[in-house]
């Protein structure tokens, strides 16, 4: 069967505010120039070695350093430095922007370079090779695509925090004095006529429409990088159509722009994945409720979707739309074998690349990768719920349903009968990560048997930040510091001799009730918390809910005999 008027999961990006640069300086003798540091302390001392270089050329030239000790926020909304980081900016001529050294913190270096880059001030940016699709995605997603971008490696690049001036000037050895001059002529060299006035990116893709055999979509799709490699339902003009019965939204309503793309998120977009993954209406909303979540300001997207390291989102439903739509949270809540668990994590996964534009190897460049990826998700389990919902402990109503959610990368289990196993168990907990978090998951006899017992959810977590400890010697101090990774709720030991929190805070903590009946395990999903969260959104049902759920949801399965 040959499919025709098949659309396009790929989002359009507004590029109506494309940004031309700045004229370059003429000397940079006289000039004040801006030495922007990111929050690992290296950027810092690499600026100071090429202010060496650029002294030697131009001896009158003066510097002025900014360091920016948050990993990943975009400056421009950060308003605790805006006072002091606008005086900055009207001292100085020019600016150098260092140093991406990872994938999160080379996006948001983009970021920061594009916007001094439009206040008027010649700007160049300095990533490291692997990283350099990521901060040239940066600067694009802020509509500076021509901002000048040199990558550049010395042998050995300390970003751990063990360095200081003299061995980052060694480090970077004989290479520094190239370096320095591509700098400079990336702030004198006269602008080419692209720079001045950027062309705008053709967007065929994202508004074309397709035709072929179901084989044949799926192979184009996935030529793209739209799609994992599974096969697709193919989101036919009427496919897409259905699906938006899910939804009292108009087609081109924008739940958000997903970054780092800027993709636009109409409601449409969102659709035409869900379609792709096999959704049916009836998901719509929770889908959109959770990209309200991963866009919510207490989640740095960018920092879970285009990091280094390795963690996956998983999606929570709590609320009465978990039983609507057939959404498995007893017995095997965790395995992904049911529609509606299993088509929602897909779709999000594609929205991820298709509508945020992250791709493997380009914009998220983790070294392991994770298989949450794929998509993961998982619903609390009401009927057998000791506590109220998930979602009032994020402020909701206890009659509403929501989406909560979080980045963890591991997953452990414990049987714990008693209540000192299972508070035992959260302590023995020791998640990757600078500030970690933890979903922990209890069976509902678990949780019974806690409840009965006086323990409420916060008292649980507040018992692990306490007591959950490992001696200083096995926390990178260093890193810590020297990164701009200070808690900012517990002092760090100055003793290693001390033992130390392995939790900094709850802030990065849920719990919630899921699973069967047979036993009392205890689930831990940990890490999280290094870029923000967990989030939740309320899910908003369209008016003709109720007829909906009668007509879309399906039954678990009807398992054959044999």
């Amino acid at each position: 069967m040959i499919y025709t008027d098949v659309l396009s999961p790929w989002a359009e990006v507004d590029q109506s505010q494309l940004f031309g640069l700045s004229p370059r300086m003429d000397t940079l003798n006289g000039k004040t120039i801006g030495m922007f540091g990111d929050f690992m302390k290296v950027a810092t001392f690499m600026l100071q070695v090429v202010e060496k270089h650029i002294l030697a050329k131009y001896p009158e030239a003066k510097f002025s350093y900014f360091v920016y000790e948050t990993e990943t926020t975009d400056i421009a909304k950060d308003e605790e430095v805006a006072e002091s980081f606008h005086k900055w900016l009207d001292e100085i001529d020019c600016a150098l922007v260092f140093y991406g050294a990872v994938p999160s913190s080379s996006l948001f270096l983009g970021y920061n370079a594009a916007y001094i880059e439009k206040q008027g001030k010649p700007t160049a940016m300095a990533v490291v090779p692997r990283t350099y699709s990521a901060g040239i995605r940066g600067v694009k997603a802020r509509c500076v695509p021509g901002l000048r971008v040199i990558s550049y490696m010395p042998d050995v690049l300390d970003i751990f925090g063990h360095s200081d001036l003299e061995t980052t000037e060694k480090n970077m050895g004989a290479g520094a004095p190239v370096f320095a001059d591509e700098l400079m002529d990336a702030l004198t060299s006269p602008l080419t006529e692209e720079e001045q006035s950027p062309t705008p990116a053709s967007q065929d893709l994202a508004t074309g429409t397709f035709s072929g055999t179901a084989d044949e979509i799926s192979d184009l799709f996935y030529s793209y990088g739209w799609t994992n490699g599974t096969p697709i339902r193919i989101p036919t003009r009427e496919a897409v159509e259905e699906m938006l019965k899910g939804t009292d939204l108009p087609r081109d309503h924008v739940v958000a722009k997903i970054p780092p793309m800027m993709g636009v998120a109409t409601v449409e977009k969102i659709a035409v994945n869900a379609c792709m993954a096999g959704c049916l209406p009836i998901y719509m909303p929770v889908l959109i409720a959770a990209i309200e979540a991963a866009m919510d300001p207490k989640i740095y997207w960018e920092g879970w979707c285009c990091s280094q390291s390795t963690w996956g989102p998983v999606i929570t439903l709590s609320g009465k739309v978990a039983k609507d739509i057939g959404y498995n949270t007893a017995d095997h809540a965790l395995t992904p074998a049911f529609r509606a668990n299993t088509t929602i994590a897909r779709a999000f996964g594609y929205i991820v690349m298709n509508i945020g534009g992250i791709r493997p190897g380009v914009e998220d460049l983790s070294e392991m990768g994770h298989e949450f990826r794929y998509g993961f998700c998982l619903g609390e389990n009401a009927d057998h719920n000791p506590w109220l919902p998930l979602h009032v402990d994020f402020g909701l109503d206890e009659d509403d349903s929501a989406v909560t959610m979080f980045w963890p990368q591991e997953h452990r289990v414990s049987t714990c009968t008693t209540v000192p196993a299972v508070l035992k168990a959260l302590c023995k907990q020791d998640p990757y990560g600078w500030d970690p978090g933890m979903a922990v998951i209890l069976t509902p006899k678990c949780a019974k048997m806690m409840a009965e017992a006086g323990w409420t959810k916060q008292r649980i977590l507040n018992y692990a930040v306490e007591y959950a400890r490992k001696p200083a010697k096995d926390v990178d101090l260093a890193w810590l510091i020297m990164n701009n990774h200070i808690p900012k709720t517990a002092e760090l030991p100055l003793d290693n001799e001390a033992s130390t929190r392995t939790f900094w805070s709850t802030d990065h903590m849920f719990l919630l009730v899921a699973g069967g009946q047979a036993g009392n395990m205890v689930t831990v999903l940990g890490g999280g918390g290094d870029h923000g969260g967990p989030s939740c959104a309320k899910i908003k049902l369209p008016a003709n809910w109720d007829e909906l759920v009668k007509q879309y949801r399906t039954a678990k399965p009807s398992y054959i005999e044999y």
